[in-house]
């Protein structure tokens, strides 16, 4: 039964795929598939497209915080918030007396804000 089994040919993978070959049985001596070249360009394009995509909205991220980091560097308003945290220290029982320093950092806020808009609206 075994010799049998073993001289008869597998039936499972040939029913399957009958025109299936083992690479060694391959009749092409080391040709490119062209369907397997132009699927890998076409995958390539598409992944071209996508990775520059995500370069696209990461440059524009970049844009956004560059626009926050001028926002943080700003001298006035900088100088205004040094001002309330001063203020604060020297009337850490009385933070009502800072209404002075809060309102120059909300006029500073207010002038940084029409500058942004400008910035934008332009």
């Amino acid at each position: 039964l075994q010799e049998q089994i073993s001289a008869s040919p597998d039936s499972t993978t040939e029913s399957i795929h009958p025109d299936a070959r083992t690479p060694d049985q391959s009749s092409s001596s080391g040709g490119v598939d062209h369907k397997a070249a132009a699927e890998g360009d076409r995958l390539r394009d598409l992944s071209r497209q996508s990775v520059q995509k995500e370069i696209d909205m990461l440059k524009e991220k970049l844009k956004r915080r560059k626009m926050k980091e001028e926002v943080v560097q700003d001298k006035a308003i900088e100088k205004a918030k040094g001002e309330i945290v001063k203020c604060l220290r020297l009337n850490d029982r009385r933070p009502l007396d800072c209404w002075r320093e809060v309102e120059a950092f909300k006029e500073e806020v207010g002038r940084l804000e029409k500058n942004f808009l400008g910035k934008v609206m332009d």
